[in-house]
């Protein structure tokens, strides 16, 4: 199964492992295009029989993904709607890859805050960079 045409991520595939690279100059910002690659992708690789294990990684070492796109949250409605029992579209990817039959490993070099730290914290294993590995939630 060819990883083609992702526009934030680089995806490659040696001997049952997927390396996923998220490249999203500037910082990685957790915007609408790269939620739809990580969409997309965790579609992709449940569906890949060949895959075993996902590793992420960032192409920038000093995030790996810097937070959720305010522009984003700046969108949303001043007063709640009424709580939806569905879970949100992010919840719906993270959970994917959560609950993803194969082994999910993120290779943290960088910043991760908020949305990117909450992605981490639906992967299998996380492994951080001494001395580099920045986790934060706002």
């Amino acid at each position: 199964m060819p990883y083609d045409g992702y526009s934030c991520l680089r995806v490659s595939r040696d001997r049952g492992v997927a390396f996923v690279t998220i490249d999203h100059p500037p910082i990685n910002l957790f915007d609408l295009p790269l939620i739809q690659d990580m969409t997309r992708l965790g579609a992709e690789l449940e569906a890949d029989p060949e895959v075993k294990v996902a590793v992420f990684r960032s192409a920038d070492p000093e995030f790996f993904i810097a937070h959720a796109d305010v522009g984003l949250i700046q969108l949303l409605p001043e007063v709640a709607p009424p709580r939806s029992p569905a879970p949100s579209h992010f919840q719906q990817m993270v959970d994917r890859f959560r609950l993803m039959p194969k082994a999910t490993i993120g290779e943290i070099e960088g910043r991760a805050r908020g949305g990117g730290s909450e992605f981490l914290l639906s992967l299998d294993m996380r492994f951080g960079a001494i001395g580099r590995c920045v986790l934060a939630q706002p």
